[in-house]
């Protein structure tokens, strides 16, 4: 846009501008249908002019002459038969468009100088919030464009913020649920401490009882050897035979070497429960319907025990060799049940 060409549009419309500037500011209108524009609102704004104008007193000269025309005209429309047939027709001059009525009225001498710069000032001063305008209308259509833009874009977070609240709210429940997990390990970790300590102390009491074990085995094996140091069982004639539990305790069983020569005996147990302190095992010797009671013996933890018979008589004299359950210190008859009971023949 050329700014100074467009500064004489208003002046243009005022008829105010030399030919050559009325050319350069058509050649640039041509050219340019946004200057078309404005030169149009111009116009419209140059044709308010005359009622923008305050009203003047002719002067006597004006107002004689003004009359003297008038007459004139009146005299004329009143004698057309003056004219002769051979005259030629006058041909009416073209009827005066609003821009001529405009151009005349300011030709006007009665319009001053003043009003001439007021109109001037008023058409640039229109031109110019016609141009403000049009940039506002530019600045808005812009700012409609930045907003709807604007919009997608708010549009787009939301729904982004949708996507990523519902991520949320799957990691809070994922979280929790983790959250329950580590609560359950928690628990059961107290749990498998509580359990373990549990066992070390059983542990330590099975260590404790292993040693007493060995310790009485190796009781069981020190008093074993300092009996068959005496009984060294080294005759030919030595025999075992196995004892069998009874109903009362049908788990247990007993093996039992015989030496005939010596009539002494090495009793070996096995699964038979522990006795209360007031009870004992008691071996007796069963002949027919009689029996005698011989040695006492207790078992260990485990239901083991070894015990060396002795008899004042032959033990090939009896028939059968059993195990009772006695008093404490055991009884000269039985009073028990019978555990084991096997023949002594073999």
């Amino acid at each position: 846009m050329n700014e100074q060409i467009e500064e004489l549009l208003a002046v243009y419309a005022l008829g105010g501008l030399s030919p050559e500037e009325e050319a350069e500011v058509e050649a640039y209108i041509a050219e340019n249908p946004q200057a078309a524009a404005m030169l149009e609102e111009a116009y419209a704004s140059a044709a308010l002019l005359p009622y923008t104008a305050p009203p003047l007193e002719p002067s006597p000269e004006a107002e004689a002459a003004l009359f003297a025309r008038i007459e004139a005209d009146v005299a004329i429309h009143e004698a057309p038969q003056r004219q002769t047939a051979v005259s030629p027709k006058r041909v009416a001059p073209p009827k005066p468009t609003f821009w001529d009525s405009v151009r005349a009225f300011f030709s006007n001498p009665v319009v001053t100088a003043v009003t001439l710069g007021t109109a001037v000032f008023l058409l640039i001063w229109g031109l110019s919030l016609s141009r403000q305008i049009d940039g506002l209308n530019q600045d808005v259509q812009q700012l409609t464009s930045e907003n709807n833009t604007l919009r997608t874009d708010f549009d787009a977070l939301n729904s982004e913020n949708l996507s990523l609240t519902a991520r949320v709210a799957e990691l809070q429940a994922a979280n929790q649920a983790l959250d329950q997990q580590i609560d359950d390990l928690a628990q059961n970790n107290t749990e498998l401490i509580a359990t373990n300590n549990t066992l070390e102390i059983e542990m330590n009491q099975i260590a404790v009882d292993l040693e007493e074990l060995q310790a009485y085995s190796a009781a069981l094996e020190n008093e074993l050897t300092n009996a068959l140091a005496d009984r060294p069982f080294d005759s030919s004639s030595i025999y075992a035979v196995t004892l069998p539990g009874t109903e009362n305790q049908p788990e247990a069983s007993a093996q039992i070497v015989i030496d005939p020569e010596t009539n002494t005996a090495l009793l070996i147990v096995d699964g038979m429960p522990a006795l209360p302190e007031n009870s004992v095992y008691q071996v007796l010797l069963i002949r027919g319907t009689e029996h005698e009671t011989a040695e006492t013996f207790r078992v260990d933890t485990d239901g083991e025990g070894v015990l060396l018979v002795n008899s004042t008589e032959p033990l090939q004299s009896f028939d059968s060799i059993g195990v009772s359950i006695e008093p404490e210190g055991g009884s000269v008859q039985r009073t028990g049940d019978i555990v084991l009971l096997g023949s002594i023949i073999n």
